[in-house]
């Protein structure tokens, strides 16, 4: 963090982030997406006027882009220049205007001779075929990769005690002493060694075969690394085929077998969370049909451009059959990082096409999985995520849809009890404001939280609605709903910081119903007194816990012990509650 990093935003009229890439977020000092914040806040108060001037000269010119430089706030509170290329899209994205931001430092002079450089060494690597490793001396983490196409196949990426578990359970008998030697080699940082180790760890069928380790120590401005390659000694009799993976014939992405393969490696090998996304494009027999398969095979190599673009090295592209592909995420490090890659994939791929073809809009639908959270098995997460796809289509199409249980499991299993046959009883304006939380709020991102919370609080007859949302409730962001209207950007301690023994009541469905508020007495003495100021009687709170960095929760209040939580009340709030989390 230090200098404005090669990276991509998008704003609308009003200045709002909308999205943002993961570089841009770490420069700022976020782990999460700048939802609903605004850009203005992020330049120096001496280029505001600056910034404003180059948005406002594009709309009134109607030119297609401009460019303007200036200072942007680190996380570390300092400020540093950037060069901002705009693109406009008028109308582009649910009727807003959109603004299309390209940030680079003006002091990279090597920029463009140094990406060459990278792309030249990418098509060696490419080449060479082999099974690549890395060590990290400072932070003793191991990560094992392929080349292909141009893409980075992760096979592993954690620590070394780590790979050296997984790899023993994958190692033959008389060569764990070889594979100890490896491990105690990085550690003590060999400058060069070659290890022998027969393993089944990097073949398709899980067969032993002989393998050659080759390490060598490099440094850097990164500091100290050891680099290696792992290739596979064959016997001319071995009926047994190298481990590389195939290109698809019509676009430089995998083939289906080799995507599938390398699904099925990353959840065998990594034992972190893989997400299988299937994604579909809408409309593409419509522009084959009427414009011809010369010009659908060019959607479909834009679109895979596109998709790469957007993954970097966080996930794997293939091709699973026509304009249907499968990406790969071999570690999922958060959902708020794959939620803002997808919606990145399906609004690039909307403005690509955005009035190109006459009576044609080519778009995108997504559903996705998660292992092992979601199912045990490849093919139980490819359904579900075949099955997150229909729902995407069926719901109009643009769109991407994660496997959620609490939302999706009665619509895969109807005769499912509980959750799902209250969802199923849930009628009139009840039923209408969960769809549109999910679909406008959740899906679309084109209901504004300030919109959801009002929407939630008059549907439910509640008095009260506090979201608390913040990284272990410090610098915590307090948005506050109420008959009386709505704030937000609040800073109030009672509320970020409660007392242990309040965090510790919430049950195995991170959920607390208070039905009169004395018993919060002995837990948080102080929120209990905030509450009773307010004329609040009865609480419910949903405890956001998806990560370990992430916390936060919302409170719902009556005023009135007399308004008993029901079942179907604490169902809901409680599904309201996970949409708010997994927005975030």
């Amino acid at each position: 963090m230090g200098k404005v990093p090669n990276s991509f935003a998008t704003i609308d009229s009003e200045m709002l982030l909308k999205t943002e890439d993961e570089a841009l977020r770490k420069f700022f000092g976020q782990d999460t997406q700048h939802m609903f914040t605004s850009f203005i806040s992020c330049i120096h108060p001496e280029d505001e006027e600056m910034f404003r001037s180059a948005v406002e000269e594009m709309k009134t010119k109607a030119m297609p882009q401009n460019v303007v430089m200036v200072r942007l706030v680190c996380g570390n509170g300092n400020y540093y220049w950037a060069v901002i290329t705009l693109s406009y899209k008028p109308l582009a994205l649910n009727g807003e205007d959109i603004y299309y931001l390209h940030f680079t430092d003006p002091n990279d002079d090597a920029k463009q001779k140094l990406e060459e450089s990278k792309n030249e060494y990418s098509v060696f690597l490419d080449l060479m075929n082999g099974i690549l490793f890395s060590y990290e001396i400072a932070t003793k983490q191991v990560s094992v990769f392929m080349r292909n196409g141009g893409q980075q196949l992760t096979l592993f990426s954690g620590p070394l005690e780590k790979w050296k578990e997984n790899m023993l359970g994958k190692v033959d008998k008389e060569y764990e002493t070889a594979l100890s030697g490896l491990c105690r080699d990085l550690e003590m940082k060999r400058t060069n060694f070659t290890y022998n180790i027969r393993t089944s760890s990097f073949s398709y069928d899980n067969k032993m075969e002989q393998c050659t380790f080759k390490a060598q120590l490099v440094s850097g401005h990164g500091g100290e690394k050891i680099l290696g390659c792992i290739t596979s000694i064959k016997n001319s009799s071995s009926e047994q085929h190298n481990p590389e993976y195939v290109r698809d014939t019509g676009i430089p992405v995998l083939n289906k077998k080799s995507i599938t393969d390398y699904a099925k490696r990353a959840m065998t090998m990594s034992g972190n969370k893989v997400c299988l996304v299937i994604l579909d494009l809408d409309n593409f027999k419509t522009v084959n049909d009427t414009m011809g398969h010369m010009v659908g095979d060019e959607v479909l190599l834009r679109t895979a451009e596109i998709i790469k673009s957007a993954l970097g090295d966080r996930g794997i592209l293939g091709r699973i059959g026509g304009d249907e592909m499968m990406i790969v995420f071999p570690q999922v490090e958060s959902e708020t990082e794959l939620r803002n890659t997808m919606r990145t994939i399906r609004t690039n791929i909307e403005w690509e096409y955005k009035d190109k073809y006459d009576g044609v809009q080519v778009t995108c639908s997504m559903g996705a999985a998660v292992y092992p959270d979601n199912g045990d098995s490849y093919d139980e997460i490819f359904s579900l995520a075949d099955k997150m796809l229909y729902i995407a289509k069926s719901k109009g199409k643009n769109r991407y849809v994660i496997f959620v249980p609490e939302i999706h499991s009665a619509v895969l299993n109807p005769d499912q009890k509980t959750t799902g046959d209250i969802l199923q009883k849930v009628q009139g304006d009840r039923s209408g404001v969960m769809q549109q939380l999910v679909e406008q709020f959740l899906m679309r991102r084109t209901m504004t939280f300030e919109q959801m919370i009002t929407s939630v609080g008059n549907c439910f007859n509640l008095d009260e609605i506090v979201a608390v949302i913040g990284e272990r409730f410090a610098n915590s962001s307090i948005s506050i709903w109420s008959r009386k209207g709505y704030r937000d950007g609040i800073r109030d301690s009672v509320y970020s910081a409660p007392e242990p023994g309040f965090l510790g009541s919430f049950d195995d469905n991170n959920t607390l119903v208070i039905h009169a508020i004395a018993s919060l007495e002995s837990k948080t003495a102080t929120l209990y007194k905030k509450l009773k100021e307010s004329g609040v009687e009865s609480v419910f709170f949903y405890k956001f816990s998806k990560t370990s960095k992430l916390n936060g929760y919302l409170l719902f209040a009556k005023a009135s012990r007399r308004q008993m939580w029901s079942e179907e009340d604490k169902v809901l709030l409680a599904i309201v509650g996970k949409i708010v989390e997994q927005s975030m």
